[in-house]
């Protein structure tokens, strides 16, 4: 595979990455300073050999990490659900598997944790990003997102825009064994070809920095290890994104057009990024940065602050003592003693006075770090004095933080869509999802399912709760108009439009008016209903409380009986119509006034079950009554008899 039988060469690929390497080399220098602060690695070697020498303790107070783990706990209380709409009338019905599409997608490849590790390079780094691919799992195609690391992630570094639309090319670098390498360039690649391109890493140039190096540092290959540095290309050319897997020695995989498109047929990009800041040199950064100067003052200030309160200063006359370094190590102990000579002056001068001072500036310099980046309002005010209030001092600390917030969101509406696209264009045989969005149960969403009208007609009166009975199924199976085929949930034909549903806020207008509503029905019972109440809650199980206050506490088996009559003077009031419509003839006659008569007989029969009901639920009522202190006795009398 050499450069003349590819329209586009590796050197011109592999000078990208170069100039990605070289350009952002003093960028990534910092994002790096910046993970080390975090971590609390915020005192050079020649801070700490000074302390050394001091016999002072390297002590550091680190005001960062706290203010990046609230920022990420308040990314995970505002994450965001994908959900599709129909673009037109036709698809309204069919967009809601669209919608459990995507989130199965996301559950799988559990998206939220990839979120948060997205995040956290943005917060830290400053860039971010993902890849959504599709992986053969057997015969079935799985769509992948994977998370990539900030410092295996390379860019052009002309982009100016925040999401990378703008760049002309983006990257991914691995490191692997030399064999995971060879097979990274599929069954069809001559071995004998791809093992002369991973022998040429071995004697490939050093890069500028270590970002990209493996972890230890080698170049393009460690020939003891037998591991070799593998780019994961993506590059645009003529409009198109494009894709290839290079090494220093040539290609592992030819250049091809991205296998992946949207709903137009446009190739699309795999790796979807993101980025907090950019300066005006193009270099990426994120909330870290701007607290790193505060931080080195807080670092400072309070070691020089332990250094004065801990010496002391001596103003004497020649001679004043008979021995000068005796003096001084007598003076540097908390209990020492001195002897002087004479009259002669000797004055001790301690640093109280300049570490008062150093303490001022040192609190100064909290305060300011404090204030900036994020408020330590984010994380709420228990003394706040309603939800309202708590939500307006979370807005305050996290407005200076709302272009990252949004980076993030946009980020991550990129990512479903680009799952859409991969779900549309792989998923065509017939699938099955599981959903999981209901509490109490799951179920079951059909994608790409083909089904005769007969079957769909089945299906829909099981759905209603009026199934078709055998002689029914058999007549509609037996229709030929009834086998024609249809396809159920047809993914790739749907056109939606996708936007994002907020996370619930644990602070929120609806907490404080549920508040409200609880003291106005404390206030007076009868003014507000207790159904009201708990359609406001935001109790999970409210809908089985709803049901179960509907159904009066009758008893499940009650219940039961109820539909069956109910169901049973329907049957009956259907005998009497198709008697009426036989009654043109005169011969029908007796048969309408037999069925008028079994009829009211039903209808009597019926009443009289109503009636035992209402005498068992007084019956309820009056033990409940006699006896508060025990829950009412739930077991129903046998069938037919009642309570008197």
């Amino acid at each position: 595979m050499t450069e003349s039988d590819n329209q586009i060469g590796h050197a011109e690929l592999l000078q990208q990455f170069r100039e990605a390497d070289d350009t952002s080399r003093s960028a990534r220098e910092l994002s790096e300073r910046d993970r080390d602060y975090y971590d609390g690695k915020q005192l050079s070697d020649e801070e700490l050999e000074t302390l050394r020498k001091r016999r002072q303790p390297a002590v550091v107070s680190n005001r960062i990490a706290p203010k990046i783990d609230a920022l990420i706990g308040h990314e995970k209380r505002i994450r965001t659900d994908p959900r599709a709409y129909p673009r037109t009338p036709k698809h309204e019905a069919e967009s809601e598997s669209a919608t459990d599409s995507i989130r199965y997608v996301c559950d799988a490849n559990r998206f939220s944790q990839i979120r948060s590790s997205v995040a956290e390079n943005l917060f830290i780094e400053g860039a971010g990003g993902a890849t959504v691919t599709v992986k053969a799992n057997g015969d079935v195609l799985d769509v992948v997102i994977s998370n990539v690391p900030w410092d295996r992630f390379y860019w052009d570094p002309h982009s100016r825009k925040r999401d990378f639309s703008d760049a002309s090319y983006l990257g991914v670098v691995l490191w692997m064994d030399e064999q995971e390498a060879i097979a990274l360039a599929g069954p069809d690649a001559d071995r004998s070809d791809v093992e002369l391109i991973i022998q040429g890493c071995y004697s490939s140039t050093a890069s500028s920095g270590d970002t990209f190096d493996d972890r230890p540092q080698f170049v393009w290959g460690d020939l003891k290890r037998r591991r070799v540095r593998v780019l994961q290309h993506r590059f645009k050319r003529n409009g198109e994104w494009h894709t290839a897997i290079i090494c220093g020695g040539g290609f592992l995989r030819d250049p091809q057009v991205s296998p992946y498109v949207d709903e137009k047929g446009i190739p699309q990009c795999d790796l979807i990024g993101t980025s907090a800041y950019i300066d005006r040199e193009n270099n990426r950064y994120g909330v870290v940065r701007r607290m790193i100067s505060p931080q080195d003052e807080i670092n400072k200030r309070r070691s020089k602050a332990l250094h004065l309160l801990n010496s002391r200063q001596v103003i004497a006359e020649k001679g004043a003592v008979d021995d000068r370094e005796q003096a001084r190590r007598e003076m540097a102990r908390p209990d020492g003693y001195v002897e002087v000579n004479g009259d002669m002056r000797f004055d001790v001068a301690d640093g109280i006075a300049l570490a008062a001072g150093q303490f001022n500036l040192l609190q100064e310099a909290k305060a300011e770090i404090d204030a900036s980046g994020v408020n330590p309002a984010i994380e709420g005010d228990a003394s706040a004095p309603s939800g309202r209030a708590q939500e307006m001092m979370m807005a305050s600390g996290l407005a200076e933080m709302a272009g990252v917030f949004e980076a993030l969101r946009d980020w991550s509406w990129e990512v479903y869509r680009q799952v859409w696209f991969r779900i549309r264009q792989y998923w065509t045989d017939e699938k099955w999802i599981r959903v999981t969005d209901d509490e109490r149960n799951m179920r079951w969403v059909a994608i790409n399912r083909p089904m005769t009208q007969a079957d769909l007609m089945i299906e829909q009166a099981e759905q209603s709760g009026q199934p078709l009975d055998q002689q029914q199924i058999a007549q509609l199976r037996s229709d030929p108009m009834m086998q024609q085929v249809s396809v159920q949930n047809p993914l790739g034909e749907l056109d939606v439009d996708l936007i994002l549903e907020d996370g619930p806020d644990s602070v929120n207008l609806q907490s404080e008016q549920y508040q409200s509503l609880i003291e106005l029905k404390k206030a007076d019972p009868a003014s507000i209903p207790t159904r009201m109440i708990i359609e406001a809650s935001s109790l999970r199980n409210k809908d089985q409380i709803l049901e179960h206050l509907d159904s009066g506490g009758i008893p499940p088996q009650v219940q039961q009986q109820m539909q069956e009559m109910q169901q049973a003077l329907q049957q009956a009031q259907q005998a009497v119509q198709e008697s009426e419509q036989k009654a043109q003839e005169a011969q029908a006659d007796n048969a309408i006034k037999a069925a008028e008569l079994q009829l009211k007989q039903r209808e009597l029969a019926i009443r009289q079950e109503e009636l035992g009901i209402e005498r068992y639920r007084a019956e309820t009522e009056r033990i409940t009554a006699m006896r508060p202190d025990q829950e009412p006795q739930q077991t129903p009398p046998p069938s037919g008899v009642f309570a008197g």
